[in-house]
């Protein structure tokens, strides 16, 4: 067989790329553990180093994951950044939990809930209740997925979709999770679990299957 004989046939159309994923992280070590992980590295993630992102590194990006429990003051030094990214057009954008995005993200409202780490394994009724299943963006999810943790309650902006709530009946509701379409130019994923710190700690099994379904929804973006 020649080289010829495998090359792409006169006028074919060209692979499609994929979408490059940058992967947010200020370097702690459950983010190293993270990005080592190899259901992570089969993305080819774009290690971008939190203390030093400029916007010349998100220039070439599709899609950004935004790890969880970034330093206060590296996570304000480049929420501007961020910003900018999720108003640029067609881009996917996830947040995920422990990283104040009630005091930068525009029209975000975060507030404090009690925490029980163990109830994934107790089965106590933490209030969690998933909603809108029938929402195209929850074929990327399970229950298991968004039902193991969560640090504090969002107010879901007008338009955008809660997908697991908190105290059933309040209106706006309090979201766990939600996805947002509307508020900006690119898609968002707004979370208060910390997905990646636990999956990065190695325990914790619905915070793995979170990240790994989260990146299957940001290697869907179009590119």
């Amino acid at each position: 067989m020649t080289a010829d004989s495998i090359s792409p046939a006169a006028g074919a159309a060209p692979t499609p790329r994929r979408a490059r994923i940058g992967f947010l992280h200020p370097g702690s070590f459950y983010h190293l553990a993270d990005l080592a992980d190899p259901a992570l590295t089969a993305h080819d993630l774009v290690d971008l180093y939190a203390p030093e992102l400029t916007a010349e590194a998100l220039a070439g990006i599709d899609a950004l994951f935004v790890a969880c429990r970034q330093h206060p003051a590296v996570m304000a030094r480049n929420a501007p950044l961020v910003v900018d990214f999720l108003r640029q057009d067609g881009h996917r954008v996830v947040i995920g939990g422990e990283n104040g995005i009630g005091t930068w993200l525009p029209g975000a409202c975060e507030e404090p809930r009690e925490t029980n780490f163990w109830a994934w394994r107790t089965g106590e009724d933490t209030t969690r209740r998933s909603v809108n299943t029938d929402h195209p963006i929850w074929r990327y999810f399970t229950d298991a997925a968004l039902h193991w943790h969560h640090h504090g309650a969002l107010t879901v902006p007008d338009g955008a979709t809660p997908l697991v709530i908190l105290d059933e009946g309040i209106t706006p509701p309090k979201a766990v999770i939600y996805h947002d379409a509307v508020s900006f130019p690119s898609e968002l994923i707004a979370m208060t679990p910390d997905p990646t710190y636990h999956h990065g700690c190695g325990f914790m099994p619905g915070a793995t299957q979170l990240v790994y379904r989260l990146l299957e929804w940001l290697s869907d973006t179009p590119v």
